[in-house]
């Protein structure tokens, strides 16, 4: 299965709406350059726990996890780049609408999730870094700059543990912080890469002896 390609088509379907031309042309834009990998993580970490889980499903929380991700990653090179004193003003403020699309539509998609919070205080955490960065040293920046891509791989794979099965167990947590601080790099590494021997190691997790099985799980989300 190509988790990237299920996911990336859950956001195209999740931008399909917005208007105007222009905006939805920056947003296919943002889609068509981004590392896939929260997207492409969330349905793999879906599938992989509950091969029953409904693709469709998997793919609009995967979008949900994107789309929060880009929207914040976006905001991210604004506030670093300043275009409205360096570059293009009407450029800058056509990103920054996009920006906040992209948040607002991804923690729609999100809302009544197990992972909900966890975008939420993703915010909260992007905006302090971002503050403390203004008056960091220079060798601070970087490790408070990839706190936003390490807490988005950690939301993607606990956004598909919530989709098969309802909960989000201790040894999936520990296997998405695992890969929260393998992976968590600006930029995010590209999918084909992240997702090398991530089944395998979620497999191992839920199979532990001091793993509760997935029946004993409640059903998994349908949203």
């Amino acid at each position: 299965m190509d988790e990237t390609a299920h996911a990336r088509a859950a956001f195209r379907e999740g931008i399909d709406d917005i208007g105007p031309d222009a905006l939805r042309m920056r947003l296919e834009e943002v889609l068509e350059s981004a590392s896939m990998t929260p997207g492409a993580l969330t349905v793999l970490t879906a599938m992989t726990l509950d091969d029953a889980v409904e693709l469709d499903v998997a793919a609009r929380r995967s979008a949900g996890v994107q789309m929060s991700y880009e929207g914040l990653r976006l905001s991210r090179e604004l506030i670093h780049t300043d275009p409205w004193t360096t570059g293009d003003r009407s450029e800058g403020d056509l990103n920054v609408i996009a920006a906040e699309v992209l948040v607002a539509r991804g923690f729609e998609y999100l809302a009544h999730t197990g992972v909900a919070m966890d975008v939420v205080e993703a915010v909260r955490e992007f905006g302090r870094d971002q503050t403390r960065r203004e008056t960091a040293a220079e060798s601070e920046r970087a490790s408070l700059d990839r706190r936003l891509e390490a807490d988005f791989v950690r939301t993607a794979v606990r956004a598909g543990a919530d989709v098969a099965f309802g909960t989000i167990t201790d040894p999936i947590d520990a296997v998405a912080d695992g890969l929260a601080e393998e992976l968590g790099t600006d930029p995010l590494p590209g999918s084909e890469t992240a997702l090398v021997g991530v089944s395998e190691r979620l497999s191992t997790a839920v199979a532990s002896p001091d793993t509760t099985t997935p029946g004993e799980f409640s059903q998994s989300s349908g949203t």
